[in-house]
């Protein structure tokens, strides 16, 4: 075995080639059920992705192209072809092709949003702290939209450069003007309380 759950791959000519038929272009769950959406979802987000080692991700892809060929070997089975296939996507680019970047893919959204979301929740009650986790939030949502990018074509620097800093400038502007409306909120019903108390 060369990795946990995928079959070593031979590429000599003379291997037995694999009659399964399964469409990898497709969900492996019948996406017409609620139970078959939810499996694909989790499949395709599961955060223990994010721990495969480049050399597990290559043998998916290696078993995914032999597969698309017709030279998958006999000894894979099928269960292995689909972890493999859900391995590859999970790492590799739908329309490049490239290895995206670690924390861009689906199977980072999990542990990279709520370790961000947590922070922004606990440190939100001084200024630099929300401008500091909001940038944080921000560049990482950029990772994201580019990583998972559609097309072959490249993005002009220019545009990632404006597209980066009116997101960031607006979450900031946001979050700082929410802060604000918030204390000054807590100070009117204090206020309140107090003349309500006194008269």
């Amino acid at each position: 075995m060369a990795t946990e759950g995928v079959s070593d791959v031979s590429v000599d000519d003379d291997f037995a080639v694999s009659q399964i038929k399964a469409n990898l272009d497709e969900p492996k769950w019948d996406q017409n059920t609620y139970q078959g959406r939810a499996k694909h979802f989790f499949t395709v987000t599961n955060p223990l992705n994010v721990l495969l080692s480049g050399k597990q991700l290559d043998e998916a892809k290696t078993l995914v192209q032999l597969y698309k060929q017709g030279r998958l070997p006999a000894t894979v089975t099928e269960d292995e072809l689909w972890r493999a296939k859900y391995r590859y996507d999970s790492a590799f680019h739908p329309e490049t092709g490239e290895k995206m970047i670690l924390i861009g893919r689906m199977s980072a959204q999990v542990p990279m949003n709520m370790t961000i979301t947590g922070c922004m929740m606990t440190w939100h009650q001084s200024t630099p702290a929300v401008i500091f986790w909001q940038w944080i939030n921000q560049s990482f949502n950029a990772i994201v939209n580019y990583t998972n990018r559609s097309g072959e074509d490249p993005i002009p620097v220019s545009q990632l450069v404006k597209s980066y800093f009116l997101a960031t400038s607006g979450a900031l502007a946001t979050a700082l003007g929410l802060n604000s409306l918030v204390k000054v909120s807590m100070h009117v019903v204090v206020l309140q309380n107090e003349l309500y108390l006194h008269f």
